[in-house]
């Protein structure tokens, strides 16, 4: 029976194979081994080991019987008081079994043991099962040229996580931060750009251990719940210390945490990009250098090794929180960097931090505060008018010297994009005048974000004449991206003409085309291919060309061409057979793969044309002509034929899931609408239920209302104002093929998730902003139909 319970939850199919196996009557010591197992006797198991191990015989063990031995001091001890769990005995053998797991390199073995540790208040313990784990992976892998260890390298991501989050816990009990932050600096683990715990996971996984540890007394209780919060906020520290190796950033780069950073923000996760940050004040990157913590502040202008906070974290979050127009964050981020003032030198803060206010204003939207923050550094105001000043009372000096030309680049390109050409200009002549007076050198990548601007106001004419202009008179010569800005302008307008002109000058100014250069192109010729055929021999001719020109396509070129295919105008018909047929070259070449963007340009792309595959036969290319997965064990089969957008979306849905691939919110959003459609049948019901909850991060609350498990879905980015409102709106429509209370309590479940969550009514219900009124609107309607 235990051994069976062990194996049904999955924990020992990723063992690592053994040595051939003795049957048992040749080691007599194994059979009085199981025997021990089958009357619960731990003597008698503990004197058959030690014969075993006396003998060498270990290694004759099947690996069910160390679940056997797992399961069979869990399940004592679980029934031992609380008080007693641990006597001297047992705790040197129940360490000595967790490393023999260690030894075997048996990461299921030494999760069970650490757990084991735990429960019998032994943190020490736990955590020298780890490092005998980590020791053991060192000694066994393969000498590289580097120091660094790579924890998760060959095994899936849960049992390392769960590991790890038992590793934090064992360090909270201890309350010994310094020593987990040494630990997780000594490994590589993760991918750099993405966040590596999961917090509902974790919030789980301690609950349930603290429980069983404590009991019910009330001392022991408040002593619980303060470990717990440590163990659940010290999880962010392990997040950033991961991989750092002692404060060096590793093999990902001194900017590894600002890379992290970066990318949260660029998905729209400002809630776990926040606290991160404040993560890291707390480490030290906001206080003093006599109480600094364990996380490292070093400028980029210093010499040696960077520290793990450099002048790129304090970039990536200002301008991060600002474009996602959380001015109060960025206020809290600006306020950290004044502190700061007089710990550093007077350069401080470097132009990159100015720099990254203008652009985060820029990209909000926000081009009054955008110029206001301009005219402060030009010294056309005061430092106190600085936007974030008069949110914080805080201000810096203004650089004595004024914008550098990264500034100029990033407002002449925020100006030309609310469409002010005159005063773009007037900003590009002025960076020409002080060139002249040579105060400060003008980069190509501003002459290509003028280039850029004139071309998106129409002002082809000038932007001709820049190009002409480049290469003379002290202006840089124009890169293979100055043609490309140049060539997606005259492919917007469908010029194909003035394309050949632009691309006959790359060979005379000794360029060479690029992907994006190819990707342009076909692009191009796709929008304006009247028929299948003809959007077929582009494709052939460029990928020709390309070939023989040793440049290789990208994700970006197919997802280009899947997009010029599906999202056509006019009466050119969309070629629908043609980005199949790109997603199945996609699938079966590595180098290619598809990614998040080529599933939503899919499935945004197929949806609108669902009458046109239900007229039309298409012939499916292998990938996508598999029939349709069930999502968990023993899912019934839709009882009618699903149409077809519905059948191919959904494939395509689980081809995200098999690779892993997060999907986009507009991919979600797109989803939703499809499966929760009035005319949905229960089959599309159900699985649009469970994209809701993950969508909204729900974290199973709405799966029990439809019989579905939890965790069959990838993490979304926390939910939008525009998420929300798709689900709410899908749910009110009245369905005739779905239970009407099936549907209500639905419904209801999200509104209570709406109401409690973090990323609902208290930051969605803010009537001041149109949007905002939009949604409590939805809401109360929602709220009469449950009524």
């Amino acid at each position: 029976m235990l051994r069976r319970c062990v194996q049904s939850a999955g924990r020992w199919r990723h063992m690592p194979p053994l040595r051939p196996i003795m049957h048992a009557a040749h080691v007599p010591e194994i059979g009085m081994l199981r025997s021990g197992f089958e009357t619960r006797d731990l003597e008698q198991v503990w004197e058959a080991w030690t014969s075993l191990r006396s003998q060498q015989q270990l290694h004759h063990l099947r690996r069910n019987d160390f679940a056997d031995l797992l399961a069979l001091v869990r399940a004592n001890l679980v029934h031992t008081p609380i008080g007693t769990r641990r006597k001297a005995a047992w705790k040197e053998r129940c360490i000595e079994w967790g490393l023999h797991a260690a030894e075997r390199r048996d990461l299921f073995g030494v999760l069970g043991w650490m757990r084991i540790e735990l429960l019998c208040d032994d943190a020490d313990g736990a955590i020298q099962l780890f490092d005998a784990y980590v020791d053991a992976r060192k000694h066994a892998r393969v000498p590289a040229n580097d120091s660094v260890h790579i924890l998760d390298a060959g095994q899936a991501k849960e049992p390392v996580r769960d590991t790890l989050e038992m590793l934090v816990l064992a360090h909270a009990m201890k309350n010994d931060l310094a020593g987990l932050v040494r630990t997780m600096q000594s490994f590589d683990v993760g991918t750099h750009t993405e966040l590596f715990f999961d917090m509902a996971h974790a919030r789980r996984q301690y609950t349930k251990l603290l429980r069983l540890l404590h009991g019910t007394d009330a001392s022991a209780t408040e002593h619980a719940a303060q470990v717990y919060e440590r163990a659940f906020d010290w999880i962010s520290h392990a997040e950033l210390a991961r991989g750092l190796l002692g404060g060096h950033g590793g093999r990902a780069g001194p900017n590894r945490i600002a890379r992290l950073l970066g990318s949260l923000l660029a998905r729209g996760d400002v809630t776990n990009a926040w606290r991160l940050y404040s993560t890291a004040k707390a480490a030290g990157v906001a206080s003093t250098v006599e109480a600094s913590g364990w996380l490292a502040v070093e400028q980029l202008a210093q010499p040696g090794p960077l520290g793990a906070w450099t002048d790129s974290a304090w970039v990536v979050c200002l301008g991060g929180f600002l474009s996602a127009g959380r001015l109060d964050l960025a206020a809290h981020v600006w306020r950290d960097i004044v502190g700061l003032r007089q710990h550093m030198p007077e350069a401080w803060p470097p132009m990159s931090v100015w720099n990254a206010m203008l652009d985060g204003y820029a990209r909000s939207g926000r081009y009054d505060l955008a110029s206001k923050t301009w005219r402060v550094l030009c010294g056309k105001l005061r430092p106190e008018y600085l936007p974030l000043a008069l949110e914080t009372s805080q201000m810096l000096p203004v650089p004595p010297h004024g914008p550098d030309a990264v500034c100029y680049t990033t407002m002449i390109a925020a100006t030309f994009r609310e469409r002010r050409a005159d005063e773009g200009m007037n900003l590009y002549h002025a960076l020409r005048a002080k060139q002249a007076r040579q105060e400060l050198h003008v980069p190509v990548e501003t002459y290509n974000a003028v280039l850029h601007g004139l071309c998106l106001t129409n002002h082809l004419d000038k932007a001709h004449a820049l190009l002409r202009s480049m290469g003379q008179n002290g202006v840089p010569s124009p890169s293979i991206t100055t043609i490309n800005v140049l060539l997606r302008a005259q492919a917007r307008q469908k010029q194909l003409h003035a394309m050949a002109d632009t691309l006959r000058c790359i060979a005379p100014l000794g360029l060479h085309p690029d992907v994006v250069t190819f990707t342009t192109v076909l692009d191009a010729l796709l929008r304006t291919s009247t028929s299948p055929a003809m959007a077929q021999q582009a494709v052939q001719q460029v990928m020709q060309l390309m070939q023989s020109m040793d440049v290789q396509p990208n994700s970006v070129t197919l997802t280009s061409m899947i997009k010029a295919c599906l999202h056509t105008k006019d009466d050119v018909p969309p070629r629908i057979g043609v980005a199949l047929q790109l997603l199945h070259t996609m699938c079966t070449n590595l180098k290619v793969a598809p990614t998040a963007i080529t599933f939503e340009t899919l499935i945004l792309g197929l949806v609108p044309f669902s009458s046109r595959l239900d007229r039309e036969a298409y012939e499916l290319p292998p990938s996508l002509s598999q029939p349709w997965p069930p999502l968990w064990p023993n899912e019934a089969p839709p009882q009618e034929p699903l149409p077809a957008v519905t059948r191919l979306v959904l494939l395509l849905w689980h081809m995200m899931v098999q690779q892993h691939i997060t999907p986009t919110p507009d991919t979600y959003r797109s989803l939703v609408r499809l499966l929760l459609a009035p005319r949905a049948p229960m089959f599309c019901f159900r699985r649009g239920v469970c994209i809701t909850d993950a969508l909204l991060h729900a974290h199973g609350d709405l799966l029990r209302h439809v019989q579905a498990p939890a965790s069959v879905m990838p993490p979304a980015s926390p939910p939008a104002l525009a998420s929300w409102t798709a689900v709410l709106k899908a749910l009110m429509r009245p369905n005739p093929a779905v239970d009407v209370e099936v549907r209500r309590q639905v419904l209801e479940a999200v509104l209570q998730h709406f109401r409690k969550s973090p990323h609902g009514a208290k930051m969605y219900l803010n009537t001041s902003q149109d949007r905002h009124a939009h949604l409590a609107r939805i809401v109360q309607l929602a709220e009469h139909s449950i009524e």
